[in-house]
């Protein structure tokens, strides 16, 4: 692998992918599953999926359905795609949790929407079930990758959805911001490194092709 790949990534704790295109989410996952051995991929937004079924994804990889396991949980299963995951995890190289916004969807019937009720209950699931995550994928030397839509900018700071963002914050400890440019380079942003300094690293042509 390059060395990107092998310095910007953490097994010590969550990495935290943040965007606000979710095509540049996109694209960056795509490159980390060809990069990496075998990619457990939970994806609760199916857009990885519907690509991967449309078959626009392919070319990124050799043999690419050898090399990534998709789970695709829906309401009341998490907790079994979980396990799932857990007991595979001996067997892979990298984790990826897409994306965090969705997670909360699962759960719609446990929020009341007026009051915001009971998504203090549910960001403390959502902690026990990245601690899970973490703690089985440390010792194995397994990152975890988690990604995150960000609503817009304000004074410099990218602002997340307030459900997620207190959690990630203090879980995270690697932290970037992904974008386009120039329609096929992939800008990765270092926003929090426990080694690297914060700069961008810009990876051509990782467009997808269509």
């Amino acid at each position: 692998m390059e060395t990107h790949y092998n310095d910007i990534l953490n097994t010590n704790g969550l990495n935290t992918i943040i965007f606000n295109n979710p095509y540049a989410k996109l694209c960056f996952t795509a490159m980390l599953t060809s990069q990496y051995r075998k990619t457990i991929y939970i994806d609760l937004d199916t857009t990885f999926s519907a690509y991967i079924k449309a078959g626009l994804l392919l070319e990124n990889t050799e043999n690419f359905h050898n090399v990534v396991e998709i789970y695709l949980p829906t309401e009341g299963r998490f907790e079994s795609t979980l396990r799932d995951t857990i007991d595979s995890m001996s067997d892979s190289s990298i984790v990826i949790f897409d994306s965090i916004n969705s997670f909360y969807n699962m759960y719609y019937k446990k929020i009341d929407i007026e009051s915001g009720r009971g998504i203090s209950n549910l960001n403390h699931l959502l902690s026990i079930f990245l601690m899970l995550l973490l703690k089985n994928g440390k010792p194995l030397n397994v990152p975890i990758i988690v990604t995150s839509m960000i609503r817009y900018k304000k004074d410099n700071e990218w602002v997340q959805s307030p459900v997620s963002k207190r959690l990630l914050q203090k879980k995270s400890i690697v932290k970037l911001n992904v974008a386009m440019i120039n329609g096929e380079d992939l800008s990765v942003e270092i926003i929090t490194h426990p080694v690297l300094a914060s700069k961008t690293i810009i990876f051509r042509n990782q467009g997808v092709k269509l």
